[in-house]
């Protein structure tokens, strides 16, 4: 496993070339009480293991991303914020042709000790029995030991940033329904019109002209 290094300065991650999907492990004993910066190279390897993890996405990684940010120790919690760009291949909605698309993602996340975790949701269960809520224990995360994983919360930011509509283009004309040519090269000549079926019935019947 790949450590944060927090004993230089700035800390470095290191990262075997032969393991692009290691997990990130932050110690937190060399951390201090002041942020403290970190940074660290998301090879496309990486990013594209957390797209075509079981469940598949339909994207692919169109490049490697640089994550940047602090560590802040307040206690034994560790708040942790950093941001990093998520650059994706995908195929547009509309025609299918593939689409890159560069999102901005942001990791804020608080780590607490694992006995500290389970006493805050005992709390938690109790004032949520009365009636209130503590908003601040939504982003918190248990570690045990002197370690904190960041693997898990990237994967997740990862997985945020994919498009629900991604468009090569905004006037995309899409793909023609009944020859499925691709219209922004041209118009098909099908005839795409389209007829309610409840009046369909009534398009082969001829009226006849009353004769006087």
């Amino acid at each position: 496993m790949h450590r944060l290094d927090f004993t230089a300065r700035p800390p470095l991650i290191r990262r075997s070339p032969r393991a692009p999907v290691a997990d990130l492990i932050l110690n937190v004993d060399a951390l201090e009480e002041a942020n403290q910066p970190f940074e660290a190279d998301l090879t496309r390897e990486f990013l594209d293991g957390v797209l075509r993890a079981d469940p598949p996405t339909e994207f692919h990684a169109a490049g490697a991303s640089h994550l940047r940010g602090t560590a802040t120790k307040m206690g034994r919690k560790v708040l942790v914020q950093a941001k990093f760009r998520v650059p994706l291949t995908g195929p547009c909605k509309r025609c299918l042709n593939a689409v890159r698309i560069e999102e901005a993602a942001e990791l804020i996340r608080t780590y607490v000790p694992e006995a500290q975790a389970v006493h805050e949701r005992e709390e938690h269960r109790a004032d949520d029995a009365e009636g209130s809520f503590d908003p601040g224990l939504v982003d918190e995360e248990a570690y045990a030991g002197k370690e904190i994983d960041l693997a898990a919360a990237l994967r997740e930011q990862i997985l945020l940033q994919i498009p629900s509509s991604p468009l090569c283009r905004e006037d995309c004309l899409g793909l023609c329904a009944r020859c499925g040519k691709d219209l922004n090269e041209g118009e098909c000549g099908c005839d795409r019109s389209v007829v309610d079926p409840r009046w369909a019935a009534l398009k082969g019947i001829q009226l006849q002209k009353k004769e006087k």
